[in-house]
C-alpha cells in the first residue's frame, strides 16, 4: 500500500521545521501508552479510529503501522519503532507525499496527527478497557 518514497515527515510541510519538535514531543508522550499493544489490540485500535493496520516497515524495528486518511489522498502513517533496550521506543509519524500538495500547513498536519493518536488512546481505554497511564488530565 505504501512505499518509503511515497511518505514524508512533517518537515516537508510549510512551516514543518518549526513544528517538528512539537510533534515529536507530543508523540513521545503518547508512545509510552501505545507501545505495548499486541498485534490483535493494534487491529482493534486501528479500526476504532477509522484506520487500517498496513504492511509497512521503516526498518527492522517497526513493530506495527497504522494508516489513517483524514482527507482522500491525505494519509498519516504511524509506525511503532521498538528500539529498546538500546534506545527509547517511539512512534514515527509519516505523511503521504501527496498530502503536502493539499497546501495544509504543518501546524494543522501535526495537530491531526496528534488527534488521531489521542483517539487511539481513547480506544485503548474505552474499547480494550485497559488501565493505562494518563498522558494528561483528559487523556
Amino acid at each position: 500500500m505504501f512505499e518509503k518514497k511515497d511518505l514524508v515527515s512533517i518537515r516537508e510541510f510549510e512551516g514543518g521545521y518549526a513544528h517538528d519538535r512539537f510533534l515529536k514531543n507530543a508523540v513521545q508522550l503518547r508512545t509510552k501508552v501505545l507501545k505495548d499493544l499486541t498485534q490483535e489490540e493494534v487491529k482493534v485500535v486501528a479500526m476504532a479510529v477509522g484506520g487500517l493496520v498496513v504492511d509497512f516497515k521503516i526498518d527492522d524495528a517497526t513493530l506495527w503501522a497504522i494508516a489513517v486518511t483524514p482527507l482522500p489522498g491525505f494519509h498519516i502513517v504511524y509506525c511503532m519503532q521498538k528500539y529498546s533496550p538500546e534506545f527509547e521506543d517511539t512512534i514515527e509519524v509519516l505523511f503521504s507525499r501527496k498530502a503536502v500538495e493539499f497546501g495544509i500547513p504543518a501546524e494543522d498536519a501535526s495537530e491531526w496527527a496528534i488527534l488521531y493518536l489521542n483517539a487511539m488512546i481513547y480506544a485503548v481505554r474505552r474499547i480494550l478497557k485497559k488501565d493505562i497511564e494518563r498522558v494528561s488530565h483528559y487523556l
